[in-house]
């Protein structure tokens, strides 16, 4: 009880603070990265979509560093540079953007790694690909650990090129989870290295952990792109969505330990999981919404479902109200 009184006391100042760094990260936008889109918007070729700049100024763009970066410089105890705001945000860009080489354009995967590798030395055939090195490059130029983010980098497109077994139905739930895993937990490590203190193996853990937890949640609201693509995830193939949760509440569990167990003074441990924490409970309120179907119909068959029974609104008051109540309830 002691606790969730607590949990009540600090959800103000968590809000108030993430809304903050919102506002902040959409300013650097505004004066930073839209000019750069604006001449890629006026010389496009077609490669480059207005699903592309939203995902920018919208997600990756914008979450990456107001939310995953803000949270990382909570655990250091300082604040972001305008340096390394620039090279986080040049990473959200470039995922994006790199995503569509894989899923649209198709792109060689020998091209793709070379682009990694020797992004200097790629005469690029189309606006798209002329963008994501642009900001790749800008990502090299201002980090101060160009070769930990090529690294790195390289980690992440090794587990999107794996992630391709998805597309076939009879992968198994270990091999699912296997690459959600790996999707998801080299990612966070890709944009962590952005920053100047240098990653120990004990944050190593716990990030890794964060971004599994952070790739199921996404699988998790995209049930319903990845059913109609046929693309078999977790959320896909389950026939209890108690299991998911169940699963879910374990992993996030586990990332908690992990993180408790991170080289840094308890007092910015813990500010680091106010700020991750509470985009993770968003997640039980889609899973809330996967149990009441389960009820109603006796049992999980995500297929026989619609457009409207599986995608969780978050922009609705009740399941604001219901994110709310599990930061409240939720305790770490």
């Amino acid at each position: 009880m002691v606790k969730i009184i607590l949990n009540i006391i600090r959800l103000p100042l968590i809000y108030s603070t993430v809304i903050f760094n919102v506002l902040k990260q959409k300013k650097f936008l505004k004066d930073h990265i839209n000019p750069i889109l604006n001449e890629a918007k006026a010389n496009k070729d077609g490669s480059l979509t207005s699903k592309d700049f939203h995902k920018i100024n919208h997600y990756y763009g914008l979450g990456v560093p107001a939310i995953l970066g803000e949270a990382f410089c909570k655990l250091r105890g300082k604040p972001m540079s305008e340096r390394e705001r620039w090279v986080n945000t040049s990473q959200g860009v470039t995922t994006g953007l790199f995503d569509d080489f894989f899923d649209e354009l198709k792109l060689p995967k020998d091209l793709i790694v070379e682009m990694i590798e020797q992004p200097e030395s790629i005469n690029p055939k189309s606006s798209n690909e002329k963008l994501s090195l642009d900001f790749y490059l800008i990502t090299l130029q201002k980090s101060s650990y160009p070769e930990l983010i090529k690294k790195h980098s390289k980690l992440v497109k090794k587990a999107q090129i794996e992630s391709t077994e998805q597309e076939t139905q009879t992968i198994s739930s270990a091999r699912i989870k296997e690459i959600t895993r790996s999707k998801g937990g080299n990612s966070v490590l890709f944009y962590r290295v952005a920053f100047d203190h240098l990653l120990t193996s004990s944050e190593e853990k716990a990030l890794f952990q964060l971004g599994a937890l952070m790739q199921l949640e996404n699988d998790i609201f995209d049930i319903f792109k990845d059913l109609k693509k046929g693309i078999s995830t977790l959320p896909t193939s389950l026939s209890k969505a108690s299991e998911l949760r169940d699963y879910y509440h374990e992993e996030m569990n586990r990332m908690i330990d992990l993180s408790y167990k991170m080289d840094y003074p308890k007092k910015q441990i813990k500010r680091f999981l106010d700020h991750v924490i509470f985009v993770i409970n968003i997640g039980f309120t889609c899973l809330d919404q996967f149990q009441k179907l389960e009820n109603s119909e006796g049992k999980f068959n995500s297929p026989l479902f619609n457009r409207k029974q599986l995608i969780c609104d978050m922009g609705k008051p009740s399941n604001i109200i219901k994110s709310i109540c599990y930061q409240i309830k939720n305790q770490y």
